[in-house]
């Protein structure tokens, strides 16, 4: 007697969950600086990558090379850590699972309002506040200067996970002496929503 084999069905739920929209990004930033250059300065974005509630807060430090303004070099710098998604402050003490510093060289250039500006070659690690310290992807942002805002809305694209996936960075220091006065750049009146669906 031949038996069947029944096959049991298999149910596939996918989960999507949206990092945070641009004026959400927006939002957790700080003032804005006009500065004297187009384009160098400090520029600082906050982000939650909400798959894994991994935060990533990301300064550039970018130069103008002085005999072509179009060449950019600098600094990467990123603190990213674990936490609570309506939560972008670093945590501490007994909180903390998981943070990391890390660094990179960084090149790029601005031409015609568009910025490139990513890492020249890998990484270095920086700190290890808590956690242990894993392999990091450099990253390469690239996007359009906004002047009215003093924003760099960008896409990252490292080279591994992180494929088109928006960053608004914000000017928020000079690099030269002195410094102009903070445009009037206000963040939108509301705290981050936290979104989950399937």
């Amino acid at each position: 007697m031949r038996r069947l084999a029944i096959a049991a069905p298999v149910v596939v739920i996918a989960v999507s969950v949206a990092d945070a929209t641009v004026e959400e990004q927006r939002a957790r930033l700080p003032p804005a600086a006009e500065c004297k250059s187009p384009v160098a300065g400090r520029w600082r974005a906050l982000k939650l990558r909400e798959l894994d509630n991994q935060w990533y807060d990301y300064t550039l430090e970018v130069y103008e090379d002085p005999s072509d303004a179009s060449h950019l070099t600098g600094m990467i710098y990123v603190d990213f850590w674990t936490g609570w998604p309506d939560s972008p402050e670093v945590p501490v003490g007994a909180d903390c699972t998981y943070r990391i510093e890390v660094k990179m060289q960084a090149a790029g250039s601005f031409r015609n309002g568009d910025i490139e500006f990513g890492a020249v070659a890998g990484y270095e690690l920086v700190a290890v506040l808590c956690g242990h310290a894993r392999g990091y992807y450099p990253d390469r942002f690239t996007g359009h200067f906004e002047p009215d805002r003093q924003e760099f809305q960008s896409v990252n694209n490292d080279g591994g996970p992180t494929v088109n996936v928006p960053t608004v960075f914000r000017r928020i220091g000079c690099l030269e002496d002195g410094r102009k006065q903070p445009t009037d750049v206000a963040p939108p009146p509301f705290f981050p929503k936290h979104r989950s669906g399937c």
